[in-house]
C-alpha cells in the first residue's frame, strides 16, 4: 500500500522512542513522520512549529486578516482560500473519498 508522506523526514518508531529529542533536533525544526511496520503512525513536530500552525489556523478561522499578515513562517501567501474551499466543498458534495490533491 502506498502512503503519502507529508514531510521531509522519517524515522522508525524504535529510534524515535529511544531519543525523541535527538530525532527532532536532527530534523532542524521540521516535522518528522514516525513509522512502524513501514506505515506512518504519526507526525512529530517541535513546539515552535506547532505554535505557528496553531496561530495560522486561528487567524484563518477568524477571517479578520489576510493570510500574508499572519505572524508565522507557515503563511501560504499565494493560496486562494476561496478557490480551495469551493473545490473541497464540491468534492465533498459529490461524495469524493480519499486524499485531496495539494493546494495550488
Amino acid at each position: 500500500m502506498l502512503q503519502k508522506i507529508l514531510c521531509g523526514y522519517t524515522t522508525p518508531i524504535s529510534k524515535f522512542k529511544s531519543n525523541p529529542n535527538a530525532a527532532l533536533a536532527e530534523a532542524q525544526g521540521d516535522a518528522i513522520a514516525v513509522s512502524s511496520n513501514n506505515q506512518i503512525q504519526f507526525y512529530a513536530v517541535p513546539a515552535s512549529l506547532f505554535e505557528e500552525m496553531t496561530a495560522f489556523c486561528e487567524f484563518a478561522q477568524r477571517g479578520t486578516t489576510t493570510l500574508e499578515s499572519i505572524p508565522a513562517q507557515f503563511t501560504a501567501a499565494n493560496l486562494n482560500m476561496d478557490k480551495v474551499s469551493t473545490q473541497m466543498a464540491n468534492k465533498l458534495k459529490q461524495g469524493a473519498k480519499g486524499e485531496f490533491e495539494e493546494w495550488k
